[in-house]
């Protein structure tokens, strides 16, 4: 029989598609709060507190046990997230693992374990420094999250008797075996291309050959481009995949080999949703501290020496980025207006500049205070006092403070 799949272009907040204990597997990864815009209105995630996402997650593992077989497997791969400083207002580690751990258990599945994923992610700071903390004296070193979490819960029940042939068909190597139920897993993440957060194939293969026979039905509520089902549909097992995000059906759609319909291997079917679904109201309080950032995560890129052009000059001491944010120079206090908006008009305007932030930086969701140094790393807050345009901030707290009072005693005298 020719292996079946459904692509759902709707919300897993609610999957009205799927019938109650129809499902034999769930392999998913969900979006990362606040981290990638997925580009739809009413999306998780993005635009959220700490608490609306961890809710709205609550309700698909919800939807996941009704949907799943008994003695089945939920697979979630998560990862903990860092609340940056300039953006949250200090630097911690959001638990996210252990809070989908705890909502799992208290909707009614078992927790049977944790495999760690060794794989590198980004620590770069706000800065684009790669050591973070205190480095290289105790006590403020930041341990690096270079991993994530595949968490296994399980459906209470039995499954039901598979036929012989189904069960021989579907065996692991001892090679597999051993390699597969290993608590470590070494592979290296998916290169983002075409979506905002794939993860390899080899983490779904595994995953389904693991918790599925040939002939089940493999369920991924966040499917993205792909991926799961993919792997799923060339594993010979059936597939349902939710995409909340109509824009992604082409990315899914050339991952599996159907965009033309010439191509068309597997049994594929398309479900758009119309109707809105009313959602439930649910009663969970997360357990972590809610969070909400202080400012737009989208108006700063943390990779490491991120450029950004200047647009236009707002006023003697403020500059606007092409990503919309406000930068106001960090320890400085114009004392020459005519000369400063002059300087930054000849000398910024329309050209690439590097921030450095520090922990008390956010003015407001859309300004902030910084330090600003051209491409050939000219420091133009230093220049602005050194050249007499601007004085040392006195009032504000800041680490260059010291250089700056001093900078400015040797202009005066010199």
């Amino acid at each position: 029989m020719i292996p079946w799949a459904k692509i759902i272009i709707g919300d897993s907040r609610k999957m009205v598609e799927i019938k109650d204990e129809s499902i034999d597997l769930i392999v998913t990864s969900p979006p990362y709060w606040h981290i990638k815009d997925y580009g739809k209105v009413g999306q998780i995630g993005y635009g959220q507190t700490l608490h609306e996402y961890l809710k709205d997650l609550y309700r698909v593992w919800e939807e996941c046990f009704r949907v799943l077989k008994s003695g089945r497997r939920l697979c979630i791969n998560i990862g903990d997230q860092f609340a940056r400083s300039v953006i949250y207002g200090r630097y911690k580690i959001i638990p996210l693992h252990a809070e989908v751990i705890s909502q799992c258990e208290r909707i009614g599945f078992d927790y049977m374990g944790a495999i760690i994923w060794q794989k590198k992610t980004t620590m770069n700071t706000t800065g684009g420094a790669v050591v973070m903390g205190s480095y290289p004296y105790p006590p403020n070193g930041m341990i690096e999250i270079d991993y994530e979490f595949i968490l296994v819960f399980k459906k209470p029940g039995t499954v039901g008797k598979v036929p012989k042939e189904i069960k021989e068909n579907s065996k692991l190597t001892k090679e597999e075996w051993k390699e597969y139920f290993a608590g470590h897993w070494g592979f290296g993440g998916e290169k983002q291309i075409n979506h905002e957060a794939m993860f390899p194939e080899e983490l779904p293969k595994r995953l389904i050959k693991m918790y599925s026979f040939i002939g089940d039905t493999v369920l991924d509520p966040f499917v993205g481009s792909g991926t799961t089902v993919k792997v799923a549909l060339e594993l010979k097992r059936n597939a349902v995949g939710y995409e909340i995000n109509e824009n992604f059906l082409e990315i899914i759609k050339e991952k599996m080999g159907i965009k033309n319909s010439l191509l068309r291997v597997y049994d594929v079917e398309i479900i758009k949703r119309n109707e809105k679904i009313k959602l439930n109201n649910v009663n969970y309080k997360p357990s972590i501290q809610d969070a909400k950032p202080q400012l737009d995560p989208k108006k700063l890129n943390f990779r490491k020496n991120a450029l950004y052009k200047v647009v236009d000059i707002v006023d003697e001491n403020t500059i606007k980025l092409n990503t919309g944010l406000l930068v106001k120079f960090l320890g400085v206090n114009i004392v020459d207006k005519d000369r400063a908006i002059k300087y930054l008009k000849e000398y910024l305007l329309k050209k690439e500049v590097m921030l450095r932030l520090e922990s008390n930086s956010v003015l407001n969701k859309n300004t902030i205070f910084a330090y600003v140094y051209l491409k050939n790393k000219i420091f133009i807050n230093a220049y602005l006092i050194k050249s007499g345009i601007a004085q040392a901030d006195r009032e504000k707290e800041y680490k260059l403070k010291r250089k700056f009072l001093e900078l400015e005693k040797e202009t005066k005298c010199g």
